[in-house]
């Protein structure tokens, strides 16, 4: 096990490429039960849509999910590196389930987390500035907590991070990879949303219901679904619960 993990170490500061990166790192998180990971950058203190994916990659029915969604909005594990609220050492998902006060949502997305066998995870946080925050994430349906392996995945995150900064940066200055690979998430038109939309979306999160909102605006109920649906597409979610969570986010509403 720990020879997988001294190739890397040996052999990290040598390679060029991402993908080279990716194939040095994928045998030694494999070691440890690992088989979902991803480092993203975030940059400025209100940095939530701002996640640029560095290396890895996550599962992809889980991403879809996640961002269909908004709950990208509502992560509670970006929540808590944010404006660098934690203390920069890694913690797994249930410490953070466990230690802090989550919304009914946050504990929602870790429900959800575990029941597409991603059971428990590790987030390392990398402060580089005071406006510049690298997170790698990694889970598998059997990774255990372990205090001795977790010191060991901070060094290797560390060392991956560190790495693929400067091929990134190297590639950017060449005018190559990074206007794809750094792509930032995805970003709801706010300033779109009109007044109309607004005040449906303000009853919806007093729990009311499609016909009753059409009742209370003299709308049929065709059209107030025509308005939940253009809301939707502005705000980039497929539900009216991410729908009136990705609003309140973004104090559309209060």
């Amino acid at each position: 096990m720990f020879e997988v993990v001294k190739s890397f170490l040996e052999n990290v500061h040598s390679v060029t490429t991402i993908a080279e990166l990716e194939a040095l790192l994928d045998p030694v998180l494999d070691n440890y039960g690992i088989h979902h990971y991803i480092c993203t950058s975030m940059y400025g203190l209100q940095c939530v849509p701002d996640r640029k994916p560095m290396f890895g990659s996550w599962d992809s029915g889980w991403v879809s999910h996640f961002v269909s969604n908004g709950y990208y909005l509502e992560d509670a594990v970006t929540f808590y590196n944010q404006g660098l609220e934690g203390d920069g050492r890694p913690f797994y998902w249930s410490e953070l389930v466990a230690e802090k006060e989550l919304t009914k949502i946050q504990c929602k997305i870790f429900a959800e987390a575990w029941d597409a066998d991603l059971r428990e995870g590790l987030v390392i946080p990398l402060i580089v500035s005071d406006r510049e925050l690298a997170l790698v994430s990694m889970a598998g349906k059997h990774f255990k907590q372990d205090s001795i392996i977790r010191g060991i995945l901070h060094t290797i995150s560390i060392q991956a991070h560190r790495q693929a900064r400067t091929i990134l940066m190297r590639d950017y200055n060449n005018g190559e990879l990074m206007p794809n690979r750094l792509a930032a998430a995805p970003v709801p038109q706010i300033d779109k949303i009109t007044p109309t939309e607004l005040r449906i979306i303000a009853l919806l999160a007093e729990d009311h219901r499609a016909p009753e909102i059409a009742t209370l605006t003299g709308s049929s109920e065709s059209t107030v679904r025509n308005h939940m649906g253009s809301a939707k597409k502005k705000l980039l979610v497929d539900n009216t619960e991410a729908l009136v969570i990705t609003a309140l986010r973004y104090k559309l509403i209060s």
